[in-house]
């Protein structure tokens, strides 16, 4: 029982000073040496959402799913409208309906609803699979251009904004992506 409870005050031990030096090394990251001479690695900063609503190309990717998806929000809204008139005629009018009337409009009024649902619900699975997809192509151009950007500044670590609770602004690269990305943009055009 004492070798046992040694073993495990010295795994404990090598997990106090492993978390220690991982902590320390978080703060102060290992320098890097190069050529014989120490420097400490370069960090950028990113501010990802800045970056999407600048892109030209998000935006027409926004224009062609909201065109591509309009047939069927129309026609979802269609069937919403045609389901309310139906469920104000029934409340207005089933007090004075005949039970055959009454069983029939609430046969159509649960119809309605049951095809209301499905669409939706293949609408919105449909409509995630395209985001995502389109998404894919448009993250991995930016992830692209910020490599770039990184390469030609000399930086060797790049953070998202949204991980990072403080940054000065002189590690912030947004505008230099998003300039990039513009240029980008034109000469494939």
């Amino acid at each position: 029982m004492k070798k046992l409870s040694l073993a495990f005050l010295g795994l404990l031990a090598v997990g106090v000073v492993s978390t220690a030096m991982a902590d320390n090394a978080a703060v102060n990251p290992a320098p890097v040496v190069a050529n014989g001479v120490t420097t400490s690695p370069k960090i950028g900063v990113i501010e990802l959402g800045q970056v999407l609503k600048a892109d030209p190309q998000m935006q027409a990717l926004k224009t062609k799913l909201e065109a591509q998806f309009k047939p069927r929000i129309d026609k979802m809204t269609a069937l919403q409208a045609t389901l309310k008139a139906d469920n104000d005629k029934l409340a207005r009018n089933g007090s004075v309906m005949s039970a055959a009337d009454k069983t029939a409009l609430n046969d159509k009024i649960a119809k309605e609803q049951r095809d209301l649902n499905r669409m939706q619900q293949d609408y919105f699975q449909d409509a995630k699979t395209a985001q995502n997809e389109a998404m894919s192509k448009v993250l991995k151009r930016i992830d692209d251009i910020v490599a770039k950007v990184a390469k030609a500044q000399n930086l060797d670590l790049i953070f998202q904004r949204e991980n990072v609770a403080y940054h000065s602004q002189r590690v912030d690269i947004t505008q230099a992506v998003i300039a990039q990305m513009k240029e980008s943009a034109k000469s494939s055009s």
